[in-house]
């Protein structure tokens, strides 16, 4: 299966022209990530549209911010947004399901694009205009809610999958595909639900903002190979470590309960001690920053 560089250019030229978009690639396979900040001008050219193919077809997963960056930016972090141009959820089960849902619901558009990143896993995009950050997110938290989508992925740092490219998460590496439904459609404020106002106190969010933590570092933990010894299981383990502690930023407990089922396929599995000792000097040591992962796409 080939990439489709056409299908990513005509999704990027969606952005106003004058945008700066992130574009993030990850290996789930070796843990090797990188970012570039730039203008969506630079990012539909020949050069880079070629180094993206050759990064994909070397196993890199290939993402672009939803969102326009500030200029000159290093990073993709929310103080770094500077215009909406989509409103998302994130659907991991039931794609078509929740795609009949939407068109039967008299107070939600009809999405600009769907994104196809695997089978039944969907990325719904609608493309607006006079939303600020706090609004895009108050109403994609609750999109997620009624449409039983990812409620961790609501950021409006978050990123989706570059269409024309492959996925190399899946077992089978598939194609990215984008069915522009209503992409020359653009949206505001008042064509969607108003959300009804968010907690005010930080004591109801916390315990729903830590199982969405959690429950997102599971989802990634299932998909790590076990660590296998004489096959480089210490450093599977460790890094696998460092991305619980930093980069999901868990505490011990947390990291401790998520471990325990990608622990049991190891061979031999890890004591608890063992798994507690990792998890101490990766806090220590790993180069992870801390909650580096709590904007990672959804997958």
């Amino acid at each position: 299966m080939l990439s489709d560089a056409s299908m990513a250019i005509t999704f990027l030229q969606r952005y106003h022209p004058d945008d700066w978009i992130a574009l993030f690639l990850k290996s789930y396979a070796s843990g090797r990530v990188g970012q570039r900040v730039l203008p969506v001008a630079l990012a539909t050219t020949g050069r880079i549209q070629e180094w993206l193919h050759r990064e994909n077809e070397s196993g890199m997963n290939l993402y672009v911010s939803l969102n326009a960056v500030a200029p000159q930016q290093t990073s993709r972090h929310r103080a770094a947004i500077r215009t909406i141009r989509h409103v998302f959820v994130d659907v991991d089960q039931r794609g078509e399901d929740v795609l009949d849902d939407i068109s039967r619901r008299h107070n939600v558009p009809l999405p600009s694009y769907v994104l196809h990143t695997s089978p039944q896993r969907l990325h719904v995009l609608w493309r607006v205009t006079r939303f600020v950050p706090d609004t895009s997110e108050a109403l994609q938290r609750h999109l997620a809610r009624e449409l039983h989508a990812d409620t961790a992925a609501t950021s409006c740092a978050q990123l989706t999958r570059l269409p024309g490219f492959l996925n190399h998460k899946c077992p089978t590496p598939c194609l990215v595909s984008v069915d522009d439904r209503h992409a020359d459609q653009v949206y505001e404020p008042g064509d969607f639900p108003r959300p009804a106002a968010a907690p005010s106190s930080a004591a109801v969010r916390a315990p729903r903002l830590r199982a969405d933590r959690v429950e997102r570092a599971r989802r990634y933990v299932a998909a790590v190979p076990p660590a296998i010894a004489g096959h480089h299981g210490d450093t599977v383990t460790f890094r696998i470590c460092c991305r619980l502690a930093r980069g999901f930023a868990l505490s011990d407990e947390e990291a401790m309960g998520v471990l325990r089922e990608w622990n049991a396929r190891c061979v031999p599995p890890w004591t608890d001690r063992e798994l507690l000792d990792k998890l101490k000097s990766a806090r220590r040591y790993g180069r992870e920053p801390l909650g580096g992962l709590l904007e990672e796409v959804a997958t």
